[in-house]
């Protein structure tokens, strides 16, 4: 594994308390405001473009209440990773599938990241999201320390595999 998820995600873009959304625009209107407030990206309007250009393509909601919601962008200023987790789950519509989404990854990936890199990063986050035990601690975490603490140590995982 040569890209960690726990070196793009940062305290600013975790929310663990993503409950007040009525839909999946909702979300990812607030999600990139957390990557402007970060510093991730330069203009929300160009990076919910992005994002939406991207949910044409294919769903991005992955079943068992995960949805990894992903744009390249002319306006990402470096890779970053938001998290939010909803306790009650928002309605998440995604190229005809729909479902219950709970764990919400969203990646901002700079235009100049080379495709293979892309697949890479995404690749990663899912095999993460595959172990019971880390989206359980997804569920249980507190606070930002909890959620980087489940993700490095199941990045060990991946490594010795």
């Amino acid at each position: 594994m040569d890209f960690q998820i726990s070196k793009v995600i940062s305290p600013e873009t975790v929310d663990l308390n993503a409950t007040e959304f009525k839909d999946k625009d909702e979300l990812f209107l607030h999600m990139v405001s957390l990557f402007k407030k970060a510093g991730k990206i330069n203009s929300k309007k160009l990076f919910l473009q992005s994002l939406y250009e991207r949910e044409n393509i294919g769903s991005t909601y992955m079943g068992n209440n995960i949805a990894i919601p992903h744009g390249k962008s002319e306006t990402v200023n470096s890779p970053g990773i938001a998290f939010c987790r909803s306790k009650d789950g928002i309605l998440y519509e995604s190229n005809g599938e729909k479902g219950i989404a709970k764990l919400i990854f969203m990646l901002a990936i700079p235009k100049s990241t080379a495709s293979e890199d892309y697949i890479r990063i995404l690749s990663t986050l899912a095999r993460l999201l595959m172990y019971k035990e880390f989206n359980e601690s997804l569920y249980c975490a507190n606070d930002y320390n909890d959620v980087i603490k489940a993700i490095k140590a199941t990045e060990k995982i991946l490594i010795n595999d």
